[in-house]
């Protein structure tokens, strides 16, 4: 009851206004964006970087879905002077809360990167925010938005040390799947997007080292065009699999892994190979 009284209390003050600015706000927390920034990263500011940002966030979704299989806590929705909006983002079980875990394992690995005070306040003051406008929403109890926010602050830590103390990536990567792989036995939609999603990305660091090896265009022009036509092709990829794909698990499995092996491993070397020909002529 005292969870209720404190989700009823911060909605006691909402105005329009306020309806409109948390729903952009919990934006900062779903994972179309965040790929989109993390994609940003790998294309055409750092690779390595990038990929790091983008194991924290991966190994953090899988782990969110498998302690919310696991523990199947009830969302807030429904219950008595709760009002809930964008309810379509509030998938699968209540704990912990994805959005803020998601947050905190992705704006969190972006600190550790930097490593600058000024960042932190920026980057805390996100993962806060994201986790308040769950609560706003109405879609999450206060310790969803906890719990959240501390796993994937840990989870951005410990993939942070592995990242950078395992010299063979590709294993490292390899152990992390094998240690989600049997939580398909107690899976779901969420489940099966998170470990397609990571699975993509495995693939596409695989073929992008093997393969394709992109260097990053010195021209400003050049790095900005790359995530223009890399976010707008992603995005047709995502549009074609939802009008043409069916709804089942298997299916959100496979739409996931070839969007996010599209985006690590493929579409560096359609752009690569593009930037070359238009060199030659």
């Amino acid at each position: 009851m005292m969870e209720l009284d404190i989700l009823r209390f911060i909605q006691s003050f909402h105005t329009p206004f306020l309806d409109q600015l948390f729903e952009m706000i919990t934006i900062l927390g779903e994972s179309s964006l965040i790929i989109s920034i993390i994609l940003g990263i790998y294309w055409c500011i750092d690779k390595t970087s990038g990929e790091y940002v983008a194991y924290s966030l991966f190994s953090s979704l899988m782990l969110n879905n498998t302690v919310k299989n696991i523990v199947k806590a009830k969302r807030p929705i429904g219950e008595e002077g709760i009002r809930s909006l964008r309810v379509h983002t509030a998938t699968g079980y209540s704990f912990p809360s994805g959005h803020s875990q998601a947050a905190a394992s992705t704006y969190g690995a972006l600190y550790l990167l930097l490593k600058k005070y000024k960042y932190s306040i920026f980057f805390i003051l996100i993962i806060i925010l994201v986790g308040l406008s769950r609560l706003y929403l109405g879609v999450h109890y206060p310790k969803d938005v906890v719990g959240g926010i501390i796993i994937g602050s840990l989870m951005s830590y410990i993939t942070y040390r592995l990242f950078v103390k395992v010299e063979n990536r590709k294993l490292l990567y390899l152990l992390t799947l094998l240690v989600f792989l049997p939580a398909i036995f107690n899976s779901s939609s969420d489940f099966a997007r998170s470990i397609g999603g990571y699975s993509g990305f495995v693939l596409g660091i695989w073929f992008e080292m093997r393969y394709v090896n992109f260097q990053l265009s010195r021209s400003v022009f050049r790095r900005t065009m790359c995530f223009i036509i890399g976010i707008s092709s992603l995005l047709s990829i995502k549009m074609l699999f939802s009008c043409f794909m069916v709804e089942t698990d298997y299916a959100k499995f496979i739409s996931n892994m070839i969007i996010s092996f599209y985006g690590f491993g493929l579409y560096p070397y359609l752009f690569n190979k593009v930037s070359l020909r238009s060199r030659i002529n």
